[in-house]
């Protein structure tokens, strides 16, 4: 991917030429939008519950960035990345749904982060996402296309994921030591959000990564924490994955992600619990990316089991697939024409609602559309620079 380059003085002229450093600021980003047709329907409710197809032009992830990098000598750098989303196809603050979108609309509303680095690896402090990224393992929904069944990990419906793209955080990133890193992140949550009162809430997680050849593989694991209340036990959600992909030809390979979300002390709701209980589910996935020529094909499969804690488990299951192809145009620029759906049972309601790409809110569909399918056929444009 072409990128721009700017050398910056970051010294004034009014310093004195000992005093004068050189960083260099990375311009890049994406544009990606597509023509949907959207609905869920089969709702256990019925069809007041649904909601009927429609058309929509939608924007699916794109964004601008800055990096800036600067060498400290000693073999020390510092760097900076300030990512801001945005929508091409309406220019405002809010995703396809109408609502507010955290990934758009304001500076910085992606992954953006200062930090010192060097042999040991680096510190970060800023916005960063824990848990929710796959990687190198599946990039099928996140850079490929416009949405995939990868996003339902992090929609589950019934149970809720630890975090996804986490403000004021602080991470260490270690050197790539035998094809291994990881990361090791920290948040106070609620703490630094200025509450009057003191709160003990916080987030953790770890990530490992390792290739070697052919081979992928990553860990996640992260647990967010509630403040401790009044009354009764402390809520916290936990996430635990587990990825390993095999890449058989460039542009290709298969890989899987088995993995499971634990959520402690849920709050009641109707129909499910009655406050207090410990949740568990399961899940796994398929990811298959092939390139032949300028055609990219992909294809996913995710499946969640029963929510175990649960007095009536039953019909509490999801499924989901994407097919898709894309057509290269160039190296930055391609075509993708794609289908994705999500098939709920009765008493379950997960969707891919990531960026705003649901169109029954920020959320996905709402416990009352409990039952529908999700299908979206899309056909779009995607440019990196």
């Amino acid at each position: 991917m072409q990128k721009k380059l700017l050398a910056l003085a970051v010294a004034g002229a009014l310093a004195p030429a000992a005093a004068m450093a050189q960083s260099t600021v990375e311009i890049y980003g994406r544009a990606n939008l597509s023509i949907d047709s959207w609905k869920a329907d089969g709702s256990t409710a019925g069809t007041a519950a649904d909601y009927k197809r429609r058309t929509r032009v939608v924007d699916s992830g794109s964004r601008l960035g800055f990096r800036v990098n600067e060498g400290l000598g000693g073999g020390m750098r510092a760097f900076v990345v300030m990512e801001t989303g945005v929508n091409i196809d309406n220019g405002n603050d809010t995703g396809q749904s109408g609502v507010t979108n955290t990934s758009t609309g304001t500076w910085a509303s992606r992954d953006s982060y200062v930090g010192v680095g060097g042999g040991w690896g680096d510190v970060r402090f800023g916005r960063q996402s824990i848990w929710w990224s796959n990687g190198v393992i599946a990039q099928t929904g996140a850079n490929y296309i416009n949405t995939a069944a990868d996003g339902v990990i992090n929609d589950p419906g019934l149970l809720a994921i630890p975090v996804a793209r986490q403000s004021n955080t602080v991470s260490y990133n270690s050197p790539t030591f035998g094809g291994f890193n990881a990361s090791l992140s920290y948040s106070p949550g609620s703490e630094s959000a200025g509450a009057a009162a003191n709160t003990d809430a916080s987030v953790w997680g770890i990530t490992g990564r390792y290739t070697s050849g052919a081979l992928r593989a990553q860990f996640d694991w992260a647990r967010n924490k509630s403040a401790s209340p009044t009354t009764g036990d402390r809520p916290s959600v936990t996430g635990t994955k587990v990825g390993v992909g095999w890449a058989y030809a460039p542009g290709s390979q298969i890989s899987a992600v088995i993995g499971r979300y634990q959520n402690d002390n849920v709050a009641a709701l109707a129909g499910y619990t009655t406050g207090g209980e410990d949740l568990k589910q399961n899940f796994w996935m398929l990811n298959w990316e092939h390139m032949i020529g300028p055609w990219q094909l992909l294809a996913q499969y995710y499946q969640n089991a029963k929510v175990k804690g649960l007095t009536d488990d039953s019909n509490t299951r999801a499924k989901a697939y994407t097919l898709a192809g894309k057509y290269y145009l160039s190296k930055r620029t391609g075509v993708y024409l794609s289908y994705t759906t999500v098939r709920n049972e009765a008493r379950q309601f997960a969707d891919a609602s990531g960026g705003g790409f649901s169109s029954a809110g920020s959320g996905g569909i709402p416990v009352g559309s409990a039952g529908a399918d999700v299908k979206v056929w899309g056909v779009g444009v995607m440019h990196n620079f």
